[in-house]
């Protein structure tokens, strides 16, 4: 943990995870033309150079931290597992 003035800064485990799709109503219809770290700018680009009405979807997902076992889950387990052998 550093101490920048007033503002303290904490590093965690950080995922995140960014999709994108994108397509030309005219040339794709209702599908997808386009997917991964491109799609935007092909969707623009291509815009650019038809006139064509392009849309374009994307997703951001940020997970912070790890999940910790549920201890929980392991006594239910143990319990079922002597249940059978009961």
């Amino acid at each position: 943990m550093r101490s920048r003035g007033s503002v303290t800064v904490t590093k965690r485990p950080t995922v995140s995870t960014h999709t994108a799709t994108a397509g030309c109503v005219t040339c794709h219809g209702q599908g997808t033309g386009w997917t991964g770290a491109n799609a935007l700018a092909l969707a623009a680009r291509h815009h650019d150079a038809t006139q064509h009405a392009t849309w374009c979807d994307t997703h951001l997902s940020v997970r912070y931290g790890h999940a910790q076992p549920d201890a929980r889950q392991i006594d239910i387990e143990d319990a079922i597992r002597e249940a059978d052998r009961g």
